[in-house]
């Protein structure tokens, strides 16, 4: 079984409860732009944003696009959440993906209806920006939680959004896991290659290259405003990455097929 680790997200987001917590950032005032927040932690862009975006559904800080973050409130709201387990096993991934199924299915059909230019700007910069940092692993995966988190924005309803963020620590285990195993993988194989120099299919094609290929394809789908499209490579994706870590599909045949 796998134990839970603090992400950069977490270490910000903490950080900055904190600080309002203590009346570092007071209720009225607006928290430091993202462009100084990511200098201060270095990291990139798209944690700060994850990290905002989770102290908002705590109701902490309002957030405006092109105003920053004001800060509401000293108290946290939990809100709905789900427990998240000490411990990540087989079954709890299972569980995970199971729900991941249907909601980003629906998610990225509404995305494909609705999706405004400057969404679909969004979703290629993170695409761009996961391209480059698939064999970093921290960075990799913020870039593909914000992918996830940019179709919920792209379907102009709310509840979405909020959902994703209510279960983002057990999106980020389910994504974690599935990058992971990617990488594990892949390093695998390329021994297996050195070891077989015949095999050179391989490295022309690893197997991060198709989990990307498998993003750009929802993407795309989305790009041409079809939703059914959409909806078939969102699951065809989260059905491919839960085969490679090993769990059973047998749900997500059935509710493809029904």
């Amino acid at each position: 079984m796998q134990m839970i680790t603090s992400t950069l997200t977490d270490r910000v987001a903490d950080a900055l409860m904190q600080r309002i917590a203590d009346g570092v950032y007071p209720v009225g005032t607006k928290l430091p732009s993202g462009k100084l927040l990511a200098g201060e932690f270095s990291v990139s862009a798209a944690v700060i944003r994850e990290a905002t975006e989770r102290l908002r559904t705590k109701g902490l800080v309002r957030t405006r696009q092109g105003a920053g973050c004001m800060v509401l409130s000293r108290d946290i709201n939990e809100g709905f959440l789900l427990p998240v387990p000490d411990r990540v096993d087989r079954d709890a991934l299972r569980h995970i993906y199971e729900l991941r199924f249907e909601i980003e299915g629906a998610a990225a059909a509404l995305a494909a209806v609705r999706a405004t230019a400057e969404d679909l700007r969004e979703m290629q910069h993170i695409l761009r920006s996961l391209e480059k940092s698939l064999h970093q692993p921290e960075e990799a995966l913020e870039w593909d939680v914000g992918f996830h988190q940019a179709i919920a924005q792209a379907t102009h309803n709310p509840h979405y959004r909020d959902l994703l963020a209510y279960l983002g620590r057990q999106w980020r285990q389910s994504v974690h896991a599935a990058r992971v195993h990617t990488l594990q993988t892949e390093q695998a194989l390329q021994t297996q290659q050195s070891a077989q120099p015949g095999e050179r299919e391989l490295a022309a094609s690893p197997l991060s290259r198709q989990v990307h290929a498998e993003h750009e394809r929802v993407l795309e789908a989305i790009l041409q405003h079809d939703p059914e499209l959409a909806r078939s490579q969102a699951q065809a994706h989260l059905r491919k990455a839960s085969e490679r870590l090993g769990l059973d599909t047998s749900a997500f045949i059935h509710q493809s097929n029904s």
